[in-house]
């Protein structure tokens, strides 16, 4: 048989035994293989397997990998997924091709573009007289959003971020300034310097602080805080 045993009536010829394990055997010595994956080798790789071997043992072709090909191109039991022919396929693999390219180039124009908005907010900062500390890679970013929802976690439902920074709004004007939000993570969450860096504080408030007022929106701070992954 060619990888599982199956119910399929049809057998492959019987080959000499060998003394190296069979690939049912290290397929099922390996334990990265779930039972799930192992399901979808015997539903749905085997049958086109099985079928695709008796056909190439019938004909025994001088170019083995170019008939599978061509089988798998004509074949009318298993879905071929639109492609009809080796022209099909070759024109898949040329838009394949040229999505590739179009994103390559989208990378490296993101790239650019990062670069020339990194230089724009620092001219912007200085402008209005405002710090511009070091900027913080995507890792560093969830380090600190991490720590801080770590030190924010008491009991079953922890602590909201947003009634915590609220409290410290004197002005009562939704938003902190950056040592209002020191304030926060040092005094209240006791996140001490060792852990998160003042200059990590300031430039996590300066991420969020997109209209270069010097503070930060409560609610924006507590969205980014809670937030999914972050394009440094």
């Amino acid at each position: 048989r060619l990888l599982f045993p199956s119910s399929s009536p049809r057998e492959m010829p019987q080959r000499p035994k060998v003394a190296a394990s069979s690939p049912k055997r290290r397929l099922e010595d390996d334990t990265s293989i779930s039972g799930a994956k192992m399901r979808y080798l015997e539903e749905k790789v085997n049958p086109v397997l099985q079928e695709m071997v008796m056909s190439l043992l019938t004909v025994c072709p001088e170019d083995p990998p170019k008939f599978m090909l061509r089988w798998l191109l004509e074949q009318e039991m298993f879905d071929r997924a639109g492609i009809d022919s080796l022209e099909d396929a070759a024109r898949e693999q040329r838009e394949i091709d040229a999505l590739r390219k179009e994103v390559s180039r989208l990378k490296r124009l993101k790239a650019q573009m990062k670069v020339h908005l990194a230089q724009k907010v620092a001219e912007e900062r200085k402008k209005r007289g405002l710090p511009t500390p070091p900027p913080l890679d995507a890792k560093t970013v969830q380090k600190i959003k991490n720590c801080i929802l770590r030190a924010a976690y008491v009991g079953f439902e922890g602590v909201d971020l947003a009634l915590l920074f609220r409290r410290l709004d004197k002005d009562r004007s939704g938003e902190l300034e950056v040592n209002e939000v020191k304030a926060a993570l040092r005094r209240v969450l006791r996140i001490p310097p060792d852990v998160v860096p003042d200059h990590q504080i300031h430039a996590l408030c300066a991420i969020v602080d997109t209209d270069f007022s010097g503070t930060v929106d409560i609610e924006e701070l507590v969205a980014f805080i809670k937030g999914d992954g972050y394009d440094a």
